[in-house]
């Protein structure tokens, strides 16, 4: 069959498995059909509010079945989703609204007074609605349940923009990728064939990673479009994961970053819960040592791990199945980031976009139908990351004769020191094998002898002195002498997001208030 809206796969379930749990969180459950008829009046009030396609409705929701419901209204009629992590301050949350013009905001009751620190640099005629039991928007919701009950909505099939996803990167400066039903349609195909769970009769996948951001919402998506059902879980807790697992034999399981596994193995109690069900353990955004692949297999005696690389601009990425006989043969290919998933092309390329051979580093390009139309309303920058129909992903990477690849940097994160390439993911890689170490972030400056040098800020586990010598001596195993970091610096927090990610500038100047000019 072909779909031409991003959640018409979503709605064929609900007429499939109409009485299957389709959302969970903690006491709440939303069957398929209870799930349609919610998103359905949602969609309802959107349009009395006189929302029309192509209209952009923002949204500040935390880990919770609203959000799922809200973007599935907005699919329903064709509006674009844009979602807002919550995290923001106003002035952040005021600037990425009005730059898309958004016609609302739909915020949780607990956001009041962020929206209302927001709402004097909104732009005129943003809506704002207030999600919650005893807001307003629930009086319209039941007021629309009574006037118009199951009767349907109609569908929009014209294509276009789905959702803009902003994606702010190291220096936090945001981009808003534009996703189109396509696009999205593709994606969640390859996902869903990707983890496994297109070939399940009943899928069940805890999801702790944030709903708003491209990882979240590309699993939620593909999960309800297979008829799986998906347990959601808020702040992290180990011990409330491991029961959630237990209670509803859940068969996948994503957090994000990979070093989240860790906390949750050494914060809670695995050994009081029943984790046989869980089939597949998903990560990507970061790294993943020996140490977290380990700790994985420890506590999901039944699970794979599924590790791989994408991005929100490319949609699709790369798939990795790491299975407990290849750690125990050390088997190389574990320090892979897999090989492309369903429709997508990848390239490693030079400065002068021409192929490099087989385990020569490059860049990596991409084409695939699941990519972005583009960056919203930034033409130049849209022009400059796609060439010939192929799109720039600024990652350094290199491929094997048997067409895995392998991650070595961001193209910018390349450190050029005393002549001599150093790629900032090897380093960080090698700094985590060290057994004291919990994060880090390797990033280049400026150094009188080598033009530039390798710096690190470390963030040490909890208990855990380290002085820069101990990790450096811990690098030496791993990587040549060269690339050890010549400057390491300090924290109790790198400060990553639920999404992994790190305000880079952030940690530079963190690291030359500690250390003085370099």
């Amino acid at each position: 069959m072909t779909y031409r809206n991003i959640v018409e796969p979503i709605l064929d379930q609900a007429q499939r498995l109409p009485q299957r749990p389709a959302v969970v969180y903690e006491d709440i459950c939303l069957t398929y059909q209870e799930l349609d008829d919610l998103s359905r009046r949602i969609g309802r009030v959107f349009l009395e509010m006189g929302i029309t396609p192509g209209d952009r409705i923002a949204y500040l929701l935390p880990n919770r079945p609203e959000l799922v419901a809200v973007y599935i209204a907005i699919q329903r009629i064709g509006a674009v989703a844009v979602p807002l992590n919550y995290r923001l301050i106003p002035r952040e949350i005021a600037y990425l609204v009005n730059s898309v013009s958004a016609s609302i905001l739909v915020f949780d009751q607990a956001f009041v007074e962020t929206v209302r620190g927001a709402k004097a640099e909104l732009g005129p005629g943003v809506g704002l609605i207030s999600v919650g039991t005893t807001t307003e928007f629930s009086q319209r919701l039941y007021d629309m349940e009574e006037r118009m009950g199951n009767e349907e909505l109609a569908l929009y099939v014209d294509g276009g923009p789905s959702r803009i996803q902003f994606t702010g990167g190291s220096t936090g400066i945001p981009k808003g990728a534009v996703r189109t039903h396509g696009a999205d349609l593709c994606e969640i195909a390859a996902v869903s064939s990707s983890n496994g769970m297109a070939l399940m009769d009943h899928p069940v996948a805890l999801i702790q990673c944030p709903l708003e951001h491209h990882g979240g919402h590309s699993w939620f998506a593909s999960c309800l479009a297979v008829g799986a059902t998906v347990v959601i879980c808020g702040k992290f807790d180990p011990d409330k994961i491991y029961r959630q697992i237990q209670d509803n034999q859940a068969t996948h399981v994503i957090l994000l970053p990979p070093t989240t596994y860790l906390r949750l193995v050494q914060d809670g109690h695995p050994e009081r819960f029943d984790t046989s069900s869980v089939r597949i353990i998903q990560s990507a955004a970061g790294g993943i040592t020996p140490e977290i692949v380990s700790a994985i297999f420890d506590t999901f005696p039944n699970a794979d791990i599924n590790y791989g690389w994408g991005q929100s601009e490319s949609g699709v990425g790369t798939s990795m199945r790491m299975t407990r006989e290849m750690y125990a043969a050390k088997d190389p290919k574990l320090a892979s980031i897999g090989t492309p998933m369903d429709t997508l092309e990848v390239r490693i390329v030079d400065d002068d976009f021409n192929d490099l051979p087989v385990g020569q580093p490059g860049e990596a390009v991409v084409r695939t139908p699941a990519v972005m139309e583009g960056y919203w309303q930034q033409e130049g920058l849209t022009q400059e990351v796609f060439t010939e129909g192929w799109l720039h992903t600024g990652d350094i990477m290199s491929r094997d004769a048997e067409g895995f690849f392998y991650l070595h940097s961001r193209k910018k994160d390349m450190i050029k020191s005393g002549g001599e390439n150093v790629f900032v993911g090897e380093v960080q890689t090698a700094i985590l094998r060290n057994p004291k170490v919990a994060d880090c972030v390797v990033f280049g400056v400026k150094d009188v002898l080598l033009g530039e040098a390798v710096a690190a800020v470390v963030q040490p586990k909890a208990g855990c002195t380290l002085t820069q010598e101990e990790v450096q001596e811990g690098c030496k195993s791993f990587i040549a002498s060269y690339k050890k970091p010549r400057y390491v610096v300090f924290c109790d927090d790198i400060g990553r997001n639920d999404a992994g990610k790190v305000r880079l500038d952030r940690l530079v100047e963190y690291f030359h208030q500690q250390r003085g000019s370099c």
